[in-house]
């Protein structure tokens, strides 16, 4: 008898301890899309540096962003800016402060960012390749600013446990008088160097066709080079870090470039 009062008090204390909260995978194992009713908010700071004779920019500006997981295949979001400087719209610092998601457009240079609604699907999800689908809205509050949407096939190779590849191939469309245009194809590159630190390059070739309110001529292609780190702090909080030189293969590419830190943190991981 004195046993079984033991064994039952031992089961009773142990079922009184609460549940440690789960901490999120590594960040090469995680999915394209946000588990089903997990939140995620990301605040991030970015800077902009911009040599532009006779003078030269830098400025702060923010990015506000969160998206849920609606179910283990769609996500939605919602993200904006604050450039808190006329050196920051002049720069577009807010868009320095994207965590790890850098495909910006639609934007023009108010102290606030036109707001960008997405919707992603997970079309496919292997072990290795993960295959989605993405769609952008730009919502026009800034001033001068239109209309504009951005279609994507978003693309994530998992190595093992070490190695992620982001890629795919986006194409964003503003609707001015001649419409804005380009074509992006991302290739971000990380390797998990332990259980909560993740680095590596990040790049991207960008095609663009100006467009705009007038007859704007000067299609041109985009080399972005950049580099990023990652390390999960808490269960549910990633602190985040990079620099970036958005047209690195322009005269001006390395005196026009912007750096950014950030915070993730998630609720219902």
């Amino acid at each position: 008898m004195n046993r079984t009062i033991a064994s039952l008090a031992v089961v009773a204390a142990v079922s009184l301890v609460p549940e440690a909260a789960s901490a999120a995978p590594p960040w090469v194992d995680r999915t394209i899309t946000l588990p089903r009713l997990v939140f995620a908010g990301n605040v991030g700071l970015g800077f902009g540096v911009a040599h532009t004779p006779p003078r030269d920019f830098f400025g702060p500006g923010l990015n506000l962003e969160g998206a849920i997981g609606v179910t283990d295949r769609i996500e939605l979001g919602l993200r904006t800016g604050i450039r808190l400087t006329d050196d920051a719209r002049a720069t577009g610092a807010d868009a320095y402060g994207r965590t790890f998601f850098h495909e910006t457009y639609g934007t023009n240079a108010d102290s606030v960012a036109n707001p960008e609604f997405h919707i992603r699907w997970a079309a496919y999800s292997g072990n290795v390749v993960e295959v989605g689908l993405d769609g952008r809205a730009y919502l026009p509050i800034e001033n001068g600013s239109r209309f504009g949407l951005m279609f994507g096939v978003p693309l994530a190779f998992h190595v093992g446990n070490s190695v992620r590849i982001d890629t795919g191939a986006y194409v964003p469309v503003v609707f001015y008088n001649h419409n804005f245009a380009a074509l992006d194809v991302p290739g971000y590159f990380w390797f998990q160097i332990s259980d909560r630190l993740w680095l590596g390059p990040l790049t991207a070739l960008r095609f663009i066709n100006p467009g705009g309110p007038g007859n704007v001529p000067g299609s041109h292609t985009d080399l972005l080079l950049g580099f990023g780190l990652g390390y999960q702090v808490a269960n549910a909080i990633d602190l985040k870090t990079w620099i970036l030189f958005p047209a690195i293969n322009q005269d001006s590419g390395a005196r026009n470039f912007g750096f950014g830190v950030g915070l993730e943190f998630r609720i219902g991981d």
